[in-house]
């Protein structure tokens, strides 16, 4: 991760840490910024997918689920951004849906992760679970406003986090290992 990317995702952590506390004393008049927000946020990432999927990597081995994460990301927030008259309720739900897609999304990378043999994948694993369980803990307590409300702003918190401890982490590099790995094969038989 280059330094400026680890800026950039210390600098959403904290501002998904001040948004979810924001969301916990002033629930009603936040949920309209929230969702603006969230939704112009989630336009500008699936955009920025696709552009790096026309420009960098239309051609690299599995750049077909760039495309298709960036399809996805771009109509999430579209459709984010419309639900700005929805009563509260429902979008408890769809936060909720959301919590719960990407918890999913996290557990299918771990597993992938595990696959490869990757030590980082039990982090990846809990990252899932922990967004399963809050997506849970929402439909449980759906009649309780108050209760949904702290319990998905400890998820923003929790994921703003991650995030800043995630732009500290230490990451492997595969890709450059594995062509290092494979030069050195080809000279070794060639010898």
């Amino acid at each position: 991760m280059t330094k400026t990317r680890k800026i950039i995702n210390v600098l959403w952590g904290v501002l998904m840490i001040l948004a979810a506390i924001i969301l916990m004393f002033i629930p009603e008049e936040a949920y309209p910024l929230v969702i603006i927000v969230l939704g112009i946020g989630l336009a500008i990432r699936g955009i920025t997918r696709l552009i790096n999927y026309f420009v960098l990597s239309s051609r690299s081995v599995g750049s077909t689920r760039l495309l298709y994460d960036g399809i996805l990301i771009l109509d999430l927030g579209i459709f984010t951004s419309a639900l700005i008259d929805v009563p509260v309720f429902y979008l408890m739900i769809y936060f909720a849906g959301l919590y719960f897609f990407y918890g999913v999304i996290d557990i299918l990378s771990a597993m992938d992760s595990k696959k490869l043999e990757s030590p980082h994948f039990k982090y990846k694993l809990l990252q899932g679970l922990m967004n399963v369980l809050i997506a849970v803990l929402c439909i449980v307590f759906i009649q309780h406003k108050d209760i949904v409300i702290f319990i998905y702003c400890g998820g923003i918190i929790y994921n703003g986090i991650v995030k800043i401890v995630n732009a500290f982490r230490k990451t492997d590099m595969v890709f450059e290992d594995a062509s290092v790995n494979t030069v050195d094969a080809v000279e070794e038989k060639q010898q």
